[in-house]
């Protein structure tokens, strides 16, 4: 994937990620240590059995609720999982929308169910096309992403993958620690 921006100067970075597990661990991670810096929604899967479920969305800072379910009845839907358009709105937009100036906003993930919501997907093209600082997970290969991500300026992608975990989590830190070195000299 293109990096139109420098670690080092990049306001975005974008993780995309194709292992759901490693993205969990690369997200908790960063906001074990970084969380006083972000502001945000965090996705998990509902697991049961050793299966997955569904989906839950948690606002950083609190309130968690379903996001998609295999047993929920909704009109809309993604694949074989119902969708709680009002749970995405009430967690993830008012995140967003409370998150004070300054703060990093973290989209963990921003794919195609958040995109079902018109009042999610038009702040978060809003959002990350301001001044903002934003991490983005993005799961590789959608194409819809990827191509948008990589035309984006002052944009830094890098992919997780588990070869190079390493590298990742360092070059992550790294974006966070200058964002975070800044907003503690203010």
């Amino acid at each position: 994937m293109k990096q139109s921006a420098g670690l080092n100067t990049a306001s975005k970075l974008v993780v995309s990620f194709g292992d759901y597990n490693l993205k969990t661990r690369l997200a908790s991670k960063l906001v074990s240590a970084y969380g006083r810096w972000l502001a945000g929604f965090r996705t998990f899967e509902l697991r049961s059995g050793g299966r997955r479920e569904g989906f839950e969305i948690e606002a950083l800072g609190g309130g968690r609720a379903v996001l998609a379910s295999k047993s929920l009845l909704s009109p809309v839907s993604f694949n074989k999982y119902g969708v709680n358009l009002a749970a995405l709105e009430d967690t993830a937009l008012r995140s967003l929308e409370s998150a004070e100036a300054g703060k990093i906003l973290l989209f963990d993930e921003l794919g195609p169910m958040a995109m079902l919501s018109e009042k999610v997907s038009g702040r978060a093209v809003d959002l990350l096309f301001s001044d903002r600082r934003c991490l983005v997970f993005c799961r590789k290969g959608a194409a819809v992403f990827d191509e948008a991500f990589s035309k984006m300026s002052d944009t830094v992608i890098i992919e997780l993958e588990p070869g190079n975990w390493a590298e990742a989590v360092a070059a992550a830190q790294s974006w966070l620690d200058r964002l975070v070195e800044g907003m503690e000299k203010i």
